[in-house]
């Protein structure tokens, strides 16, 4: 019997971890449409709220895939303030793309294990991209 509750005990501390964050690692992102590099985003909770889902980014590459040195976004969120609405989505939040310094408003979906859906919307109009799990 000692051993049955304290197997539950730990599925159920495992699972509150598990549930509690399904949204962490980090992400490749696709190729900037308009400078062609890519960046590494980590995803977690926010800072300022714990409630919340952030993206940092982490590293930055140029088109040609050398690291930019000095990236003057280092370390900002990309992606901030998601809100899981259901057991593979999140949305509410917002999405910067920095390369034309535009906020859109955002959300993610769980694709797979290693892989993720996030897209940008402005009214109507929306852009997507799948970014892949390094870590």
């Amino acid at each position: 019997m000692k051993k049955v509750l304290a197997t539950l005990i730990v599925f159920f501390i495992v699972s509150a971890n598990v549930f509690a964050e399904p949204l962490s690692g980090v992400y490749k992102t696709m190729p900037s449409k308009t400078t062609g590099g890519w960046a590494y985003v980590k995803f977690g909770v926010c800072k300022e709220n714990k409630n919340f889902i952030c993206g940092t980014l982490i590293k930055a590459f140029s088109k040609d895939g050398k690291t930019v040195k000095n990236y003057e976004h280092k370390g900002k969120y990309v992606v901030w303030d998601m809100k899981k609405a259901g057991d593979k989505s999140f949305t509410g939040g917002k999405i910067k793309d920095y390369s034309d310094g535009k906020v859109y408003n955002s959300k993610i979906e769980i694709l797979s294990k290693n892989k993720i859906g996030v897209s940008g919307c402005v009214l109507f109009i929306c852009q997507a991209q799948e970014w892949s799990k390094l870590k």
